[in-house]
């Protein structure tokens, strides 16, 4: 019984562990999708520019600017052609899209661990083949997925206690407003942070 028990408590920290690598991994994955996405966008943007600007007259656009020139008009659609060309090359060379399906792998890879370790640790009773088969499993995953960056890893981290702590506020208070909720989160946070911070600074005056 108590190395079940003790099995329990190791399949428990692995799954905490993974839940906390998969949380960072959809953050990533939300990231460069969203750069990709932006990227992609200005992209298609300055493309569209130049296309309209390089099938009109310059003499169009006197109305609204008098003092145009053809060889200035042709410098301005000759500068965003450029820049257009340089984001379409930053698009290829930094892979986001790439990064971002990469990362959203990873995560769902995660995402089918957690599920096979949730249904082992709800077992009645549990060998120490599972343990080990499970942590082969976790070990592999570790070893085929990116490297997760320290700064990504502890937000995740925090994100997902956050959550946790808030799921269980909600179960005894379903009525809750979230943002309130958070805001207050957050000013709570600001305050033990500065209270700390006072402490600190008297300590080192004593």
């Amino acid at each position: 019984m108590v190395e079940e028990s003790s099995y329990k408590s190791q399949i428990k920290k692995l799954r905490k562990k993974a839940e906390n690598s998969r949380n960072a991994y959809f953050m990533l994955t939300n990231r460069f999708k969203f750069y990709s996405n932006l990227l992609h966008f200005f992209v298609l943007l300055g493309s569209t520019i130049v296309a309209i600007l390089t099938f009109a007259d310059y003499e169009v656009f006197l109305p609204l600017i008098s003092n145009l020139t053809e060889p200035v008009y042709k410098l301005f659609i000759g500068l965003i052609a450029s820049a257009v060309f340089v984001l379409a090359i930053m698009e290829e060379f930094l892979k986001l899209s790439e990064k971002s399906s990469e990362y959203e792998s990873s995560g769902k890879q995660l995402t089918s661990f957690i599920r096979h370790a949730d249904s082992i640790e709800k077992r009645e009773e549990i060998q120490e083949g599972d343990l080990s088969q499970l942590t082969l499993y976790y070990t592999l995953i570790c070893e085929t997925t990116p490297i997760i960056p320290d700064n990504y890893f502890f937000k995740a981290k925090r994100h997902l206690y956050r959550k946790i702590s808030l799921s269980k506020e909600i179960e005894d208070n379903p009525n809750m407003i979230l943002w309130i909720e958070n805001v207050k989160r957050k000013k709570n946070s600001l305050f033990s942070s500065l209270k700390k911070v006072d402490k600190k600074d008297g300590n080192s005056k004593e």
